[in-house]
């Protein structure tokens, strides 16, 4: 287990064994595997929004995903592997709406090819290879801004969630959390540009 999608992680790193808020190995894995396939979708929306094709549905659901991976949300492993299939189907719609309007998709994002197992076991060992820290080659100081960006990025997805339940959404909101999305699902920017997007 290497779970770090918050910050109450274990040492202020990761939990390793078992997670401080009681959740199991399998389950940050799963989460790892969910996060890693909205990071492919986010990357699809993001061009489609390029070419005015905008998905209100799709929006909702990448940050009600990301809401999903807070601490103490949910912890149902068979949510997770409903959600992870959602968001690849979602993704190919977008993949496939994008080709039909003339503009087929093209990218070097690794997240948006990801193919997820079709069982809760397969996607468990799929998120094990998965999680944003296993590369220990990043420059830390770029790894600590990644790590910033995704957990704000969770907070706004918290306050989004509520603020859709109260019939408040910004368009803008679902727009900059796709741009920070796709880029934590390439991880190819430099400095500088994780920088402007934390900020």
């Amino acid at each position: 287990m290497f779970c770090n999608q918050c910050e109450q992680t274990s040492k202020g790193v990761a939990c390793t064994v078992t997670g401080v808020c009681g959740k199991k190995p399998e389950v940050a894995s799963l989460q790892d595997v969910l996060l890693y396939a909205v990071k492919g979708l986010s990357s699809c929306l993001v061009e489609a929004r390029k070419h005015d094709l905008v998905y209100p549905e799709m929006d909702r659901f990448c940050l009600d995903a990301l809401f999903g991976t807070l601490t103490n949300v949910n912890f149902d492993p068979e949510r997770f592997l409903a959600w992870t299939k959602t968001a690849v189907e979602f993704r190919e719609k977008v993949k496939a709406d994008l080709a039909a309007a003339g503009h087929p998709y093209q990218s070097a994002n690794p997240a948006d090819q990801f193919e997820p197992a079709a069982t809760v076991e397969g996607l468990t060992k799929q998120g094990e290879e998965l999680g944003l820290l296993t590369n220990g080659e990043t420059d830390p100081d770029i790894q600590s801004l990644q790590q910033i960006l995704l957990y704000g990025l969770k907070g706004i997805a918290a306050y989004a969630h509520h603020a859709a339940v109260l019939g408040q959404e910004d368009a803008k909101v679902y727009a900059f959390a796709e741009e920070a999305l796709a880029a934590l699902g390439s991880l190819k920017a430099d400095l500088n540009t994780w920088l402007s997007l934390v900020l």
